[in-house]
């Protein structure tokens, strides 16, 4: 660390300790929504956290120290309770924030929902509706990230695809696209055929199941949707039919309130319209942004999430450090309606 970095970071931890930045973060941001992105959740020894994406998987023990941050700084509030803030039957606490994990891994389950319940904390899943169906133990959208880490596999794999040069924009979200629009077997006998092996490096199931969810008791987590196929509904052929359905499965959940994030954070004004055609009452980019709420529209717009990653930008020394965490999320941009 340079030298001006760590008078910076020394400011920042004297700032922290003496609570200015808490209380410069209760004023500012006091109508503000905070929404937290998470996606996976393992302890640092379970097998499954090596071969897992590191950007997109907290330790546990890194989650904890996020929640213990969480509760001294904000209001956790549930997706019902900003129902009844839009439809004017209950205030808003101060200082609000929405916990949120995407694409339906069963570690949410496992790992991230008893540390919520032990906390009387609630959250959302954003599940990717054809996970619960598919057969194989890893899912596919995670072996394609697999493969695509290997040196010059993206152009490869680009290739392998028709295309005769990488696609403009995100390689990654094109290679979902076009899998995602092939049956499964089909998708999965690809990924056989241009990176061997790689489906079958996970052994256990990784993402959840119907009967999963449906067997959860009411507590911690409600469920809202992230697509069918989790492809990109920017180049998705048919993305009003990732949206239905996604409903449906919100259907067959039992879920009152409606709520979607867009897959890969990609979307447009035009995606969201329909979105709210198709009856989601609350939806979500990946826009790291916090919403004021002092103002609710009639639509909604679509609000920010913040990805939260357990890297250099919020910990000190392999840990979650609290100052920089406040920093982190403390002064986003506000999002005013």
């Amino acid at each position: 660390m340079s030298v001006v970095a760590a008078l910076k970071d020394g400011a920042r931890t004297a700032l922290y300790r003496a609570g200015a930045l808490g209380a410069w973060h209760r004023w500012r941001n006091r109508r503000a929504l905070t929404v937290l992105m998470f996606h996976r959740v393992l302890p640092a020894n379970d097998p499954a956290f090596a071969l897992a994406e590191r950007e997109f998987t907290f330790t546990l023990d890194g989650f904890r120290r996020t929640l213990d941050f969480v509760q001294r700084h904000y209001s956790v509030v549930s997706l019902g309770d900003l129902q009844a803030a839009r439809l004017g039957r209950a205030a808003l606490p101060l200082n609000p924030l929405l916990i949120t994990f995407d694409d339906g891994w069963r570690d949410t389950l496992t790992h991230a929902v008893p540390e919520l319940a032990r906390r009387s904390l609630p959250a959302v899943l954003f599940l990717a509706s054809e996970v619960v169906t598919l057969d194989g133990p890893r899912w596919w959208q995670d072996a394609l990230v697999a493969a695509m880490a290997k040196p010059g596999a993206t152009d490869r794999l680009c290739a392998t695809a028709g295309w005769s040069e990488a696609p403009k924009g995100s390689a990654s979200q094109a290679l979902a696209a076009h899998l995602g629009a092939l049956p499964e077997a089909a998708r999965r006998a690809w990924l056989e055929r241009h990176a061997p092996g790689v489906l079958n490096q996970i052994a256990e199931r990784q993402m959840v199941t119907l009967d999963e969810l449906q067997a959860m008791k009411e507590g911690p987590l409600a469920i809202g949707g992230h697509g069918h196929t989790h492809s990109p509904l920017t180049l998705s052929p048919d993305p009003e039919a990732e949206l239905q359905t996604s409903q449906r499965m919100l259907d067959v959940l039992n879920q009152t309130v409606r709520s979607m994030s867009f897959p890969h954070g990609a979307w447009s004004s035009e995606l969201a319209a329909m979105a709210r055609k198709s009856g989601f009452d609350w939806i979500f980019t990946s826009d790291a942004v916090l919403a004021d709420m002092s103002r609710l529209p009639s639509p909604l717009p679509a609000l920010g999430r913040i990805h939260v990653p357990e890297n250099a930008w919020t910990c000190r020394a392999g840990d979650i450090d609290p100052a920089r965490l406040a920093t982190f999320l403390f002064s986003r941009p506000l999002q005013h309606f």
